[in-house]
């Protein structure tokens, strides 16, 4: 299996419980497509909507579109590792962030319509999480997969798109795994943990796995380059 990014659709399972990627991994959704949002949904935009307004109704902070933002929605489609030990290896040096960097600063002119999250003297930052694990070689994989999917969706159109990216690994020689996503926001973040589907994958991840771990970064813009460091 591929590294698989998802910035929008999440991807399909085949029969023989293989994660595949979907013909285009990288197109958002939107309201006017319904039918091209997601392919567990066939009323979603209205599903969309509902958690929306559910996630603002519980006090919950949702996603406000900015400049830096979706520029970095659209840079983040080039994610890809740069050593072979990524797994276990310090997250800041195991992806091709001056790559990303480069597509970042060109995609800010094609958002030049949207508010702006820039101030004076603080860095624009964003939140990543990496989850490193070892998996059972008798965990199913299958449910595994559905719970996955279900937390993903969850985040993404609950906290309206707050989730830019997420990316995870096959499986190496030993089992080890990584699974990334990248936030606007922290705060927003840490708010879709008390949800039901991410408790459910919470839950079957005590079986899934021999161990785990995960680590929180924090991504930064400065000097035209990309920071990043614990969080």
């Amino acid at each position: 299996m591929p590294e698989i990014l998802i910035s929008g659709k999440y991807p399909t399972i085949d029969e023989s419980g293989h994660i595949v990627s979907p013909n285009d991994p990288h197109k958002l959704p939107t309201d006017e497509s319904p039918s091209e949002c997601c392919p567990f949904h066939t009323d979603h935009a209205i599903d969309q909507l509902k958690r929306r307004n559910l996630a603002r109704d519980q006090g919950r902070e949702v996603y406000s579109v900015t400049r830096e933002d979706e520029s970095m929605r659209e840079a983040l489609k080039q994610f890809r590792a740069v050593r072979d030990d990524y797994r276990t290896a310090d997250y800041g040096k195991s992806f091709n962030w001056a790559e990303i960097a480069t597509e970042y600063k060109r995609q800010l002119s094609n958002f030049d319509h949207l508010p702006s999250r820039e101030t004076e003297d603080v860095p624009i930052d964003w939140f990543a999480v990496a989850f490193r694990s070892k998996r059972r070689t008798d965990c199913d994989n299958v449910d595994l997969f559905d719970a996955d999917r279900k937390a993903y969706e969850e985040a993404f159109y609950g906290t309206n798109k707050s989730l830019l990216m997420y990316w995870y690994s096959d499986l190496d020689d030993e089992q080890n795994c990584l699974a990334t996503c990248i936030w606007t926001s922290r705060d927003i973040a840490r708010s879709v943990n008390s949800l039901p589907h991410h408790h459910e994958a919470a839950r079957l991840s005590a079986g899934s796995y021999v161990h785990y771990n995960v680590g929180r970064c924090r991504i930064q813009w400065v000097d035209d380059t990309f920071r990043v460091s614990s969080w």
